[in-house]
């Protein structure tokens, strides 16, 4: 498979929390966004449609409870037909996440089992043998972060633990898990693209919790800027090899009942992806009704631009956006992705290898608050933050979802056949 020069893509948001515990958590629904969303049924045509942009890459997903219905047991019936379709009849490099969260109905306690790495590990080896000379693109886990905090700080998803020791339990074995099937990926494909897809959702929730001072763990003046980021990133700083033990969040997860021996083992067992996935949209600029559109702009501009640089810098290693959006309407929608790659290019003139961007989501999905609540698909669409699809869904009178093409999805054509990369 040719690496492109530049990734230029898209993905459908595929967010799967089978745990839905009927039983004894009430009202939790089964959330599937492709079943919600049915691309079961209309995968084809929603490839067609993101393929139609002009894109040469598209993050793409298999949920994992559906693919692994049993321990050892896998069956890769609906995902074969799309990546066929996708990768050979469509000429777009599939890049693949194995977890974009939740586990598998079987497993206790999700992401805190205590045979979840292991496990997570044999599945990455399993797709891989199945998908050999099909998929070579790669992103073992989306967005670590967000497991710890909502499984582990606020008892919002499965194992739905509390506080910074939930925090530290769960961003423990999810690193452990992205750790093992990194290396898992790598045993099988010599050749395999590892893409991280990470998001500093921590800063948002340092805002609310000083780490250090939780655990009485002094942090110096000099330190304050490498602590704040590995506490941004957790789990991620983990699996890629950047926490000393001996350092102020180190000391922050031995605190928090982790063994130095524990810390050591990531250390030992780092893995590094090949192309480091930043996450990013400026919601707190554009949600902001005290702003003009043009400062809204040059706001996450500089934000952007800084993230990017600063995940450079601190792993080593070129940088992807590997999601991103904003805006409400077609302006604003076309002004953003027109300013992310105006960032783009202003690193790349700097020498930062920046080697992509992908616009998130291609259609505009139920949120994840469906699961929590008694609304259908349609009543769960908010078309705001981050849900700034360049297809929209109207609901049909026979209860299909249409896709409607926007200005937007033009826009996003037009950037990318015109951009030059």
């Amino acid at each position: 498979m040719t690496k492109p020069t530049f990734y230029w893509g898209v993905g459908i948001e595929n967010c799967w929390m089978a745990e839905h515990e009927e039983r004894n958590r009430p009202p939790h629904r089964l959330l599937d966004i492709f079943l919600l969303m049915q691309h079961y049924t209309q995968w084809r045509e929603d490839l067609d449609l993101a393929a139609d942009l002009g894109i040469n890459v598209m993050r793409y997903s298999v949920p994992w409870y559906k693919a692994n219905p049993e321990p050892g047991v896998y069956d890769w019936r609906w995902i074969s037909k799309s990546l066929e379709y996708l990768a050979n009849r469509r000429n777009v490099i599939p890049i693949i996440d194995l977890l974009h969260y939740g586990t598998p109905l079987w497993m206790e306690n999700s992401i805190l089992n205590h045979d979840y790495p292991q496990r997570f590990a044999e599945y990455a080896a399993a797709f891989a043998r199945q998908f050999k000379g099909l998929v070579n693109h790669y992103t073992p886990y989306n967005e670590p972060q967000i497991s710890a905090i909502f499984g582990g700080q606020r008892a919002y998803w499965p194992p739905y633990l509390t506080g910074l020791d939930g925090w530290s339990k769960v961003g423990l074995n999810a690193g452990r898990g992205m750790a093992l099937a990194s290396q898992a990926l790598r045993a099988e494909l010599p050749d395999a693209m590892l893409i991280s897809a990470d998001m500093c959702y921590g800063w948002q929730f340092m805002r609310r919790v000083d780490v250090g001072s939780e655990f009485r763990v002094t942090v110096q003046p000099d330190e304050r800027g490498d602590f704040d980021y590995q506490v941004s990133t957790f789990p991620a700083c983990l699996v890629y090899g950047k926490v000393d033990p001996s350092s102020p969040f180190g000391r922050v997860m031995v605190k928090a009942g982790s063994s130095e021996s524990e810390l050591d083992w990531f250390r030992v067992n780092a893995q590094l992806p090949d192309i480091v996935g930043h996450n990013y949209y400026p919601i707190e600029f554009f949600d902001n009704p005290d702003l003009t559109l043009e400062e809204a702009l040059a706001a996450g501009s500089r934000e952007l631009s800084q993230g990017l640089e600063q995940a450079a810098e601190v792993f080593g290693r070129p940088v992807y956006l590997t999601e991103t959006s904003a805006g409400m309407n077609d302006q604003a929608k076309s002004a953003w992705m027109h300013a992310a790659l105006q960032v783009i290019t202003d690193l790349r003139g700097r020498g930062i290898d920046v080697v992509g961007m992908n616009w998130w989501p291609l259609y505009e999905v139920c949120r994840w608050e469906y699961r929590d609540s008694t609304k259908t698909v349609a009543e769960s669409i908010k078309r705001d933050r981050w849900n700034n699809g360049l297809f929209q869904i109207e609901e049909q009178f026979d209860g299909t979802l249409g896709r409607i093409r926007t200005g937007a999805a033009d826009a996003y054509r037009d950037l990318i056949a015109g951009s030059g990369l």
